[in-house]
Order: C-alpha cells, then sequence, then structure tokens
C-alpha cells in the first residue's frame, strides 16, 4: 500500500459477484500500479436481487461513498469491462434508485477507461470473492497466485514437462522472466548446448533482446539474469509466438498456479484415455459348469444327479474323473477349457493332416 502521489489519476477498478462487491484503488507510480486502498463489503437484503450491471454499479457508489476524500482530491479513471456510468447515463428517464445514484456521483471527476492490464483487475476480484465485515483496508501486502510453465523438446521430438509455483509476490512481467530463466537453467542442467527460446510475452523477448528499453526498475535484475545464462550455451535464439499457439507451456503455468501442495515438489501424472470409464453390465446368459451337479451329488447327496450315472464318476485330489469302460479314467474339464485344448490341438495337428486324431480328441 502506498500514499497516492499529487497530480496523478487515481486508476480504480470494480468487481461485483452474486455475494460481494469490492473495488481497489491504485495509482501509477514509475510506471508500476501500485494498490492505494481496497474495499469490499457483501451484498445484503433487497442487493441480491439486483441485475449483475446494477450490482457492479453498486459497487461504485458503494466506493464513493466510503473513499469520498480519495474522489474529492483526485480525478478517478474508471476501469472496468462493464460501463455504470454510461449505464446510469443512457437511461432515458431516470428515477428511483438509478436517479439517486447519479446524484451521489455528480460531485466527482470520474472517467471511464478501457482496461489495459489485468493485474489489478484480478487482485480485486480475487478480494471480492472474500470480503469480511462491512468494509475494510487492507492490511497486508498480498502476492498473486502465479506460475510458471516450460516445454523442452529435442530434435528427435522428446518432451520434458516442468511446471512451477511461484510461492512469492511477482507481476505478470516478473512471472514471465521467471518462465525465461527457469527454462534457462533447466536446459543448461541437462546440458544443452543449442537453444531455440519460444514465447508468447512480446515485452519480455524485446526487451531480454535488448530492442525494448526497461521501464520498470523491478525488471533489471531478471534481465540481467538471463543475458548472463545466455552466456552458457553455444548458440541461442528467442522468437515470439502468439498465445494461442503457446498453449501447453502456459496449462502448465495455470497447473502450477493452482495447485495447492506441501513440500517442495508434487508428482502429477497426466493419462490419456480414449473410451469412457463406465462398464456395461455383461447381460448375456452365464455358461453353467456341467460339473457342478455331479460334484454336489457326490459330496453331499444333493446334485439331483441319477445315481446310475454317478458311477461313472469319481473325485481325485478334488479333480472329477470319467471312468471309462475298461476302468481308465479321464480328467472333466468345463467347456471354456475344451474350446481352448481343442484349438491347440487343431493348430498342432492340422498341419499334418492328422484328423482322426482331432477327431478321436
Amino acid at each position: 500500500m502506498v500514499s497516492p502521489q499529487k497530480g496523478k489519476p487515481l486508476i480504480l477498478y470494480l468487481t461485483s459477484t452474486a455475494r460481494s462487491i469490492g473495488a481497489l484503488l491504485a495509482q501509477e507510480i514509475e510506471g508500476v500500479e501500485k494498490p492505494v486502498y481496497y474495499i469490499s463489503r457483501k451484498v445484503q437484503g433487497a442487493e441480491e436481487r439486483y441485475t449483475p450491471i446494477e450490482r457492479h454499479c453498486l459497487a461504485l457508489v458503494f466506493t464513493a461513498q466510503k473513499l469520498r476524500h480519495y474522489f474529492l482530491s483526485f480525478k478517478v479513471q474508471l476501469v472496468t469491462r462493464n460501463d455504470p456510468m454510461r449505464y446510469l447515463l443512457s437511461r432515458p428517464m431516470l428515477n428511483g434508485r438509478a436517479a439517486r445514484w447519479l446524484l451521489a456521483l455528480a460531485e466527482f471527476d470520474i472517467e471511464c477507461t478501457a482496461p489495459r492490464a489485468i493485474k489489478c483487475q484480478a487482485l480485486v476480484d480475487l478480494l471480492a470473492q472474500f470480503p469480511s465485515g462491512e468494509c475494510e483496508p487492507l492490511k497486508e501486502t498480498l502476492g498473486n497466485s502465479v506460475g510458471a510453465g516450460v516445454t523442452l523438446q529435442s530434435d528427435s521430438g522428446a518432451k520434458e514437462y516442468l511446471s512451477y509455483k511461484l510461492a512469492f509476490q511477482c507481476s505478470n512481467n516478473e512471472a514471465e522472466y521467471e518462465a525465461l530463466i527457469l527454462g534457462l537453467l533447466a536446459a543448461r542442467e541437462k546440458g544443452i548446448k543449442r537453444l531455440r527460446i519460444v514465447g508468447d510475452s512480446k515485452l519480455i523477448i524485446l526487451q531480454s533482446e535488448g530492442v525494448y528499453a526497461l521501464k520498470e526498475a523491478n525488471l533489471e535484475p531478471y534481465r540481467a539474469t538471463v543475458q548472463r545464462l545466455r552466456k552458457d550455451f553455444d548458440d541461442v535464439s528467442i522468437i515470439q509466438k502468439p498465445r494461442s499457439e503457446n498453449k501447453f507451456p502456459d496449462a502448465l503455468a495455470t497447473l502450477g498456479a493452482k495447485t495447492e501442495f506441501e513440500g517442495n515438489t508434487v508428482a502429477i501424472e497426466i493419462a490419456r484415455r480414449t473410451e469412457p470409464s463406465f462398464v456395461e453390465e455383461d447381460k448375456s446368459p452365464k455358461d453353467e459348469d456341467w460339473r457342478e451337479p455331479i460334484i454336489a451329488q457326490i459330496a453331499t447327496g444333493n446334485g439331483g444327479v441319477p445315481m446310475m450315472a454317478l458311477s461313472q464318476f469319481t473325485i481325485l485330489k478334488g479333480e472329477l474323473y470319467f471312468r471309462g469302460p475298461q476302468g481308465w479314467l479321464a480328467r472333466c474339464i468345463n467347456d471354456t477349457q475344451a474350446k481352448e485344448i481343442l484349438g491347440q490341438i487343431h493348430e498342432e495337428t492340422c498341419g499334418e493332416n492328422d484328423i482322426a486324431l482331432y477327431r478321436r480328441i
């Protein structure tokens, strides 16, 4: 949090959800937007029935009332995707709530501007999700949930995916530099000497190449580190591609930012599934084992098999055997085993035209 400087406008970010509204006042100091004041509260009573645009207007009016001393002392640039001021002014006739809101805002110098960056807007969206109390200032410095993603690909097509959680406060540009530096370190550790870097941040790429000058002093150590690491390689080229062509590293960065874990590392495996995971129930009739009634009759007398037929069978070491006319024994098998054995014998004997043996078996 910083004290605002005279002569510079304040930048106002608004957000609203079905259960809360919030705002963040910031000011651009030395090329960096720094937070001045944060405020939020829960949506209460009839406000829960407001439309989304009405809740956004409510966030503006609520902020102007609570931070009136800032609004009277500075010009305020309202940065928001929805334009509450335009909504109010476009009404042909104002009455009731809309008229009261317009009168409450008339004394302030508020200018609507289009969003240029999402850094502060992302912060205020996050803060609005967790309102506590009627309204409160920010009591501590907040860090962003940021990640970095790196894909290393060899000439043969082999790939290695690296995802990092940046558990410290950093801006979007600092996170882009972190990803570049972490990729250089990973490549150096593997002994790579020729490197082609592909990134989607035009600013970082042209700054590291020396084409763009640095406006943010906090980025100078990052650029110096990149230039120092590049000397460890025999050949390094760096090109910029649109974000739409760099989706996998972005997904790795999001994974690192959103994943919570204990310790310094966590192993995550992503498996490809080509078919649905549900398994249809097999409703086909199950083959009955013809041996079961005979075994039950011999063991318990409850198998329902005639005694004459039962005299042809015996059980040895838990297996059912058939007794032939000359007293020889044949082990009894089920239908599935019989098909497997017949298939094996067929493969072994048909080549020799020994069909008679196949039929006897």
